[in-house]
């Protein structure tokens, strides 16, 4: 016979679980768990130096590599730092796994009220508190497939400290098959859409006039984004993507009319506010999508929802055809009945198609035109569309920030599967940094760049340390404009250049990066990007490309965030125009056709 601790126990079901990544310490109650763990073959475990950015570790290791991460908080300060994380992940529907210890079990006294289970409940689908050490290989198998089921999401287990610290006797050969029994069936099971639903949504969707399909992040978690670009090519039917969907229709599709959601600029704002029918896949239509409502929604489109989730049919919107299922199920029922010639693509369309293509030409030329290196201070759109040029074809992009995420997302994205992630559902800023570390441990190998504002870089910059002594190697770009672009712009244009607590200063992060032992440089002069970049990338080290960029440049397509996240609030135009600092040249002209065009869905030559 050997005596087994709880700790051991739930270690060896973790492993034979399938996990390959967790984060935690070698320390508390559940520090036995994480050394065992670290020493495990085929798991990476990390110490960060903040436990809120172990959790973000977590959620980019998860969002990669579509295998529940582990998060090991042994304390209630390591479980609530971690609830940031997992609330990001709750709401991208990235399934990372949280356990904590219960704290009125913790040894040296109470905390009268609170349990992890309240805590965590709103940002998790399944929690459940360990009773006895023999429960544990069922509840973290459970735990496991709640986790990947259905809509994917964060799952919980609270196990008291004394079970953890408790031993159990086992007959050695007997040990492996209590564990792995007791984990039970891996398999999930596959939700399969409602046939004649699905049949009367494709034909809706090619009677109506001007149709247009949306593909959300349910497409990216079902990894059927090969089903919704081959469909969107078959039907002929204008399509684009949620900010979680990116990537699922592809940027060669002839139909692609840029995304994701309104990063994409007049054509997608022209297409929401005139479609008639709108086929929404796997996509929720959250704030950054205006919500699906007027006034940047057209008020009498008719739409057909999929989603895995009941919870999620007509969460924002009303829908005329709700399909429950998995988005790769319907996706392929929907193919089989094209392919076959029961319901074929309307010729009608083409004319729309057309039309939303001539429009994303005209708005990309303009701000294409408008990125580039002639101006005294370095443009957003030409430092990042320079660092997506001097990139590796397969580098994989980390995106970060406010406005900046709006830049990466107008001039970086590869809008291929699997090459970027923005962490939207929540506005989350800071993950970069500890996210990039999470996908990095997945795919050592694949170049990655982390696009960064400045503001959102020093949430987590310590954690260029742990980086450092992992011995990874990535890249971050920031766009340093010594300010909260986003919220000085608000200020600026509602407030007549009253800022409160909207600036920065100048701060040299790339010596902070140094500090670190990372490589850092810093970028005044647009024709330094690049060598600067590359020598970045040769360094071997976590690196640091700190790029002055100018602070009164905002993205045109914040004025229709704006308009879908504000509706109602006043603004003055004279008071607009008066930004301090913001001359009347091109940049400006340029935001006023496009606030137009998208307000009055005018076109402007």
């Amino acid at each position: 016979m050997m005596k087994i601790s709880g700790n051991d126990v739930l270690a060896r079901s973790l492993i034979a679980g399938g996990t390959r990544f967790a984060v935690g310490r070698d320390g508390g109650a559940l520090g036995p768990a994480f050394a065992s763990l670290s020493a495990a073959e085929g798991v990476t475990a990390i110490t960060p130096l903040g436990d809120i950015a172990g959790s973000f570790m977590a959620y980019g290791n998860t969002y990669y590599s579509f295998v529940p991460a582990v998060i090991l908080a042994s304390t209630p300060a390591e479980a609530t730092n971690a609830l940031t994380g997992v609330g990001t992940a709750w709401a991208d529907k990235v399934p990372v796994f949280i356990i904590t210890v219960c704290p009125e079990t913790r040894l040296g006294g109470s905390l009268p009220g609170l349990t992890h289970r309240r805590t965590f409940a709103p940002f998790s689908k399944w929690s459940e508190t360990v009773t006895s050490l023999e429960d544990i290989p069922r509840l973290v198998g459970q735990a496991l497939r709640e986790a990947m089921s259905g809509c994917h999401g964060p799952v919980h287990l609270d196990i008291p400290g004394v079970l953890l610290a408790a031993e159990a006797e086992f007959v050695p050969e007997e040990l492996e098959d209590f564990v792995t029994r007791g984990l039970g069936s891996r398999e999930v099971a596959t939700i399969t859409g409602d046939p004649e639903l699905i049949r009367a949504g494709l034909r809706a969707l090619m009677s109506a006039q001007r149709p247009l399909i949306i593909s959300g992040g349910g497409v990216t978690h079902a990894e059927a984004w090969e089903e919704m670009d081959r469909l969107v090519r078959l039907l002929e039917v204008p399509a684009s993507t949620s900010m979680a969907g990116e990537g699922t229709v592809y940027d060669d599709n002839p139909c692609y009319i840029g995304g994701p959601s309104y990063v994409g600029g007049e054509a997608f704002h022209r297409a929401i506010k005139r479609a008639d029918c709108v086929l929404a896949v796997g996509a929720t239509l959250g704030g950054l999508e205006g919500f699906g409502q007027p006034p940047l929604w057209n008020a009498d489109i008719r739409f057909i929802q999929v989603d895995i989730d009941p919870v999620n049919i007509c969460l924002n919107i009303a829908v005329d055809i709700s399909i429950l299922g998995d988005a790769r199920e319907v996706l392929r029922d929907m193919l089989e009945l094209v392919e076959s010639g029961e319901v074929a693509p309307n010729p009608s369309h083409r004319p729309w198609l057309e039309h939303l293509l001539a429009v994303k030409k005209r708005w990309r030329s303009r701000v294409e035109d408008e990125a580039n290196d002639a101006w005294p201070i370095i443009h957003q759109g030409y430092l990042a569309r320079t660092i997506r040029e001097a990139c590796e074809p397969d580098t994989f992009m980390m995106i970060d920030g406010g406005n900046t995420a709006l830049w990466a997302g107008m001039f970086c994205m590869n809008h291929r599967p699997k090459s970027a992630v923005f962490p939207a559902g929540m506005g989350t800023l800071g993950c970069g940094i500890p996210a990039a570390m999470g996908i990095k441990a997945a795919a050592p190998e694949r170049p990655l760049v982390l696009i960064q504002g400045d503001g959102s870089f020093l949430y987590n910059v310590q954690e260029l340390a742990t980086a450092r002594r992992l011995g990874m190697d990535f890249v971050v770009v920031i766009f340093n404009d010594g300010c909260w672009n986003m919220i000085k712009g608000a200020q600026d244009m509602l407030f007549g250049g009253r800022r409160v607590g909207a600036m920065l200063g100048d701060v040299d992060y790339a010596a902070i990066a140094r500090g670190f032992g990372c490589y850092g440089r810093r970028v005044e002069k647009a024709a330094d990007i690049v060598p600067a970049f590359r020598e970045a990338r040769s360094s071997g080290l976590p690196a640091v490309v700190d790029v002055l960029v100018d602070p009164d440049t905002f993205p045109e397509t914040l004025t229709s965030f704006a308009l879908g996240e504000f509706e109602g609030v006043s603004v003055n135009p004279l008071r607009a125009l008066g930004i301090p600092r913001m001359k009347l040249d091109r940049r400006l002209l340029n935001r006023a056709k496009y606030a137009i065009n998208v307000v009055l869905d005018k076109d402007l030559e």
